[in-house]
């Protein structure tokens, strides 16, 4: 056999492979599933306390802003025919938003299971950290969320190019839908031991870090190694300010700044000082690497 036939066989069989596996990613999507849940609703307040407490718990802890916009009216995230075209959904009462038609059980379905009104579930929303939010704070952001002045937007797209769509229903970079490896009949969790690790939990730090926080790695394409966040770390050295600074302008004491797509410091840029404090310790404290 020749190199050049050898070549020309070796390159057929390849793309052969190539479309078979194609084939099978796109045979089935965990977004084609349907969930049947059916949340109790949560008390929810209106006085202006509250709808502060929902603001901070939508903006500085959920980072809701980082994927549907300052005005959570939705935006554009992709205009790529690899990518998709990916604009996010509005959620206030404008044209086009949920706002004006979602009840508070809709509203629990949403932030607790990653589950739309018909079932489905969300690709990309990090639901499973969401669900650890308690019955009042979930009830403040609600009560934010349904606040929210109306603003016309009907562009919501979710058109996955053809990579995100191996990525996702590959699995092979993490549960790009978390709602797919949820339990949603089980009980509600456990209070967290401490406001700091409330935090950290809802703020979704092991979803580059690691399980563990001893570091890990983002599944968006691109995405660099998180590094560990623990007593094993450099971060363990820095001092206050450092971690300030890093959280609220994504600027390492190296001068490097960190993309904000791949960690969302412009929405934890709105967590006060004494939660930066209490995390900062928290972090800090965690069992560090053995190896």
């Amino acid at each position: 056999m020749t190199p050049l036939k050898f070549l020309a066989i070796t390159a057929t069989s390849l793309l052969l492979v190539a479309i078979i596996v194609l084939a099978i990613f796109a045979s089935y999507s965990p977004r084609d599933q349907v969930f049947d849940v059916n949340p109790d609703p949560v008390p929810i307040p209106d006085d202006a306390d509250a709808l502060a407490r929902g603001w901070y718990m939508a903006h500085a802890v959920g980072v809701c802003g980082v994927c549907h916009g300052p005005d959570l009216a939705g935006q554009t995230m992709s205009e790529s025919v690899i990518w998709g075209y990916i604009t996010t959904p509005n959620l206030t009462p404008g044209e086009g938003g949920i706002g004006g038609e979602y009840t508070v059980v809709d509203w629990v379905r949403a932030v607790r299971h990653g589950v739309g009104r018909e079932g489905n579930p969300f690709a990309f929303m990090p639901v499973d950290h969401y669900f650890h939010m308690t019955d009042e704070d979930l009830g403040d952001m609600i009560a934010y969320l349904k606040s929210l002045p109306a603003v016309d937007n009907e562009g919501a797209r979710m058109d996955l190019g053809i990579i995100p769509r191996i990525i996702i229903n590959s699995g092979i970079k993490g549960d790009l839908v978390r709602a797919e490896k949820m339990d949603h009949t089980r009980p509600r969790p456990e209070p967290a031991a401490s406001r700091a690790e409330y935090l950290v939990t809802l703020g979704g730090c092991d979803f580059c870090h690691g399980p563990t926080l001893t570091g890990g790695q983002g599944p968006e394409p691109g995405a660099p190694p998180g590094p560990d966040l623990t007593s094993s770390s450099a971060m363990a050295q820095w001092p206050l300010e450092d971690f300030e600074q890093v959280m609220r302008t994504g600027t390492l004491p190296t001068g490097e700044v960190i993309n904000p797509f791949f960690m969302p410091w412009q929405g934890y840029q709105h967590l006060s000082d004494e939660d930066l404090a209490l995390m900062f310790d928290y972090l800090r404290a965690l069992p560090g690497r053995t190896d």
